[in-house]
């Protein structure tokens, strides 16, 4: 699969790991992090909060934390466009993240970084979750999570985007 973001190999390799070093601070953090669907859910990205510094979203919901991590692989190493949302890194939903970057088609091809969107993303049902390889994800879609959990806990896998 060629490159979504434009980056090198050696790049991209970095961004993926800079993304899940991100979802796993979030995983790590889990008391200290609120479920919200209202705007402070993009204060991750608003207050330029860089998981390698050990900074993290207080607030957040399944698409905004996903977001949050990829842009932490992206744009805070390599100043790259919002691959994600198309947003400028400023907004977006699960169903604009269906509309981004790349299916990875076969499962085997599944990478760290890459998104699982479950149920519809488009409607009322639709979930996202970041990959963090082993068959994977960690998932932050309630006040309870983010959550280590293997990446079909949902039966309603949509698919897999890649955006790095």
């Amino acid at each position: 699969m060629s490159s979504v973001s434009g980056l090198s190999e050696a790049h991209r390799n970095q961004a993926k790991a800079r993304a899940v070093q991100a979802a796993v601070l979030g995983l790590h953090n889990a008391s200290r992090l609120h479920y919200t669907q209202g705007p402070n859910r993009w204060r991750g990205i608003d207050a330029h909060k860089v998981a390698a510094k050990g900074q993290y979203p207080t607030q957040a919901d399944c698409s905004s934390f996903v977001t949050w991590c990829i842009w932490n692989g992206l744009y805070v190493p390599f100043g790259c466009r919002d691959t994600v949302n198309g947003a400028g890194w400023d907004f977006g939903w699960t169903g604009s993240m269906i509309h981004h970057g790349k299916r990875v088609v076969h499962r085997e091809n599944v990478q760290g970084a890459d998104a699982a969107l479950y149920g519809d993303p488009t409607g009322r049902t639709g979930h996202t979750a970041l990959c963090v390889g082993g068959g994977k994800v960690i998932s932050f879609g309630s006040e309870a999570g983010p959550f280590l959990l293997p990446i079909d806990y949902r039966s309603d896998l949509r698919e897999i985007r890649r955006y790095i």
